[in-house]
């Protein structure tokens, strides 16, 4: 039998036998590791450099946080990762735009699969009064059927269609 603290020591020398074997594969020039260069400074400089570049491509893109976080989900990684990873197909040129913009269709497709759980809504600037509001402009039964509606638009990309909703659901704001 394995006690609690035995199988903690285990895990603890598992983890660092690993990051010992990892670090000395490094210095070794083994590493399997992307922009792997002779000089560890210069390449954390390069690596950081390409980061960079593609942010700053997002950033100055027609794409937003909302095409970021579908994508994320989609491609089963961090909503920063799936911003670089957006930013890069940017720089790869329109062969990788086209592609990009297929994925995002199908990212958006599976999104809506799961529109139930109103997640975008949760993560979103909007909050009950907005869909109490929005419920009645819409002609929804209630404030729950107008969250999953702003969680539907904000999965394809529509948050525009829902600032423009709420201005006219609240004319006086």
């Amino acid at each position: 039998m394995i006690y609690p603290k035995t199988l903690e020591l285990y895990v603890v020398v598992a983890i660092s036998a690993l990051l010992v074997g990892a670090s000395t594969q490094a210095a070794l020039g083994n590493s399997p590791l992307p922009y792997q260069e002779s000089n560890g400074t210069e390449n954390l400089l390069t690596q950081n450099s390409q980061q960079r570049r593609e942010w700053d491509a997002f950033f100055s893109s027609k794409y937003d946080y909302w095409d970021a976080k579908v994508l994320a989900e989609y491609w089963e990684q961090s909503i920063g990762d799936a911003k670089a990873r957006i930013g890069r197909k940017i720089l790869w040129g329109e062969t990788d735009i086209a592609i990009l913009e297929q994925f995002l269709v199908d990212a958006r497709i599976q999104a809506l699969q799961s529109v139930n759980d109103p997640r975008y809504y949760r993560d979103s600037e909007y909050k009950y009064k907005d869909a109490q509001a929005l419920a009645k402009f819409w002609g929804e039964p209630s404030p729950w059927e107008a969250k999953l509606r702003i969680e539907k638009n904000l999965r394809l990309g529509n948050d525009e269609i829902v600032k423009e909703a709420l201005l006219l659901a609240r004319p006086n704001r």
